[in-house]
């Protein structure tokens, strides 16, 4: 039974810690240290390994039955993540940006 506790204490733990420790990977003083190519593929590999594993964490948290706070803090963490990733990559912010200018911009 202690192994059971101490798994569930693990699951919880990396469930609400993997979302801010994503966002303070992408932060802008954790930008400005990887000024060199191989920090850089670590700190992004470092950011892609705790994203994967954040979100199929929370994933697999929302469809077990568990109280609706935990479902709440899976749910703040797939949103984090995704704003982390959003963040790095700028995935989203391209696809939604408008261009003020209009489609044939400015003459």
């Amino acid at each position: 039974m202690e192994s059971l506790a101490l798994f569930a204490t693990i699951l919880l733990s990396f469930l609400i810690f993997s979302g801010p420790l994503a966002l303070f990977i992408t932060s802008r003083w954790a930008k400005q240290l990887s000024e060199s190519k191989y920090v850089l593929v670590l700190r992004r590999s470092f950011l892609a390994a705790i994203n994967i594993l954040g979100m199929f964490i929370s994933l697999s948290i929302i469809v077990v039955a568990v109280p609706i706070g935990v479902k709440f803090l899976a749910v703040i963490s797939i949103l984090l993540h995704v704003f982390s990733i959003n963040r790095e990559y700028q995935f989203f912010s391209h696809k939604l940006s408008r261009d003020p200018n209009g489609p044939g911009g400015q003459d």
